[in-house]
């Protein structure tokens, strides 16, 4: 393993950088320039943790991304939200976990009125959500234990799907939260939402061999277009959703700080993208990144990137 690069400064960062992308194929090549376990990207370049942590205490939201199943993650979102509370003690944390629903079983929570079983129950946990409530007591623990709001993020299935088919001025604002209409996707969170889609079994369209087959498969096409644009819709539902729950939390001047996966948050759309239609212009969006080679993370995939060991992330 490379052992841990001291940076003495941000501008020799990026001058060792600039350099040593200069030299072709020798580029990070050296042991001692590799990326190394516990490394904060941010803008393209090294950085220290002090730095990136008090750049994040100044915004408004932080997103910090996952994959849902990665302990290793988990583990970086409990770290990183203990770094930004010796910050910022007006923290709230948001989940996308939980749906709105279940605000009341949260307070409870916080307030030490529940065990973790009958939080489990209560909250409806495998069924609303189904990843291990293993993998985030940790985090809900900590929040006890600091008195740290938390905040459910989250819509059910059933009001994404209602609105996706019959439209935001179908569904009377009581009755999806007083949540206001998204900002349309950008063309590249619609292709990307577009490629997830034609992964799934149900987008497939095969070749037609005769002209019946043909117009049944015309058919077919004018409803997986139909079929597509519901899905957008319900993503835009989702991360609007999220996006006013970490607005309303910000709104008294605390720090909202949100777990959600990485599908929601990366290349500044999903989330993000929504935040700055309500008008929050101070975010940042984190993640947490298992990187097996010598290159720098794409500085366009999130504000800040931290480098994970990947043997660590790959045995949990």
């Amino acid at each position: 393993m490379p052992h841990r690069l001291r940076i003495p400064g941000r501008a020799t960062a990026v001058l060792m950088l600039a350099i040593l992308a200069a030299l072709p194929g020798t580029a990070m090549a050296e042991d001692d320039a590799c990326l190394a376990p516990g490394q904060w990207f941010m803008e393209g370049a090294l950085t220290t943790p002090e730095t990136l942590l008090a750049t994040a205490a100044r915004q408004e939201v932080v997103m910090l991304g996952e994959r849902h199943d990665e302990k290793a993650h988990h583990r970086w979102q409990l770290h990183t939200l203990a770094g930004l509370y010796a910050h910022r003690s007006d923290m709230v944390i948001g989940l996308e976990m939980l749906p709105r629903d279940v605000q009341p079983v949260l307070d409870a929570w916080v307030a030490g009125e529940l065990s973790e079983e009958a939080f489990i129950r209560e909250s409806n946990w495998k069924e609303v959500w189904g990843i291990d409530a293993e993998l985030y007591l940790p985090i809900l623990h900590f929040a006890r234990m600091q008195q740290v709001p938390l905040v459910a993020l989250n819509i059910q299935p059933a009001l994404r799907q209602r609105l996706a088919r019959e439209g935001w001025q179908a569904v009377p604002s009581s009755e999806r939260h007083a949540i206001t209409a998204p900002e349309a996707a950008t063309p590249a969170y619609r292709e990307r939402l577009t490629q997830i889609f034609q992964h799934h079994p149900a987008a497939e369209n095969p070749a037609a061999e005769n002209e019946e087959e043909k117009q049944e498969g015309q058919a077919q096409d004018k409803n997986e277009g139909a079929a597509l644009e519901s899905f957008i819709q319900a993503q835009l539902a989702w991360d609007r959703a999220m996006a006013d729950g970490l607005a309303t939390a910000a709104q008294n001047g605390s720090l909202a700080v949100g777990l959600m996966g990485y599908g929601h948050v990366i290349h500044g759309d999903g989330v993000p993208h929504q935040l700055q239609d309500l008008g929050i212009s101070r975010q940042m969006a984190l993640l947490p990144l298992a990187i097996n080679d010598c290159q720098p993370p794409d500085a366009s995939l999130a504000d800040g990137v931290y480098v994970l060991d990947e043997a660590v992330e790959s045995s949990d």
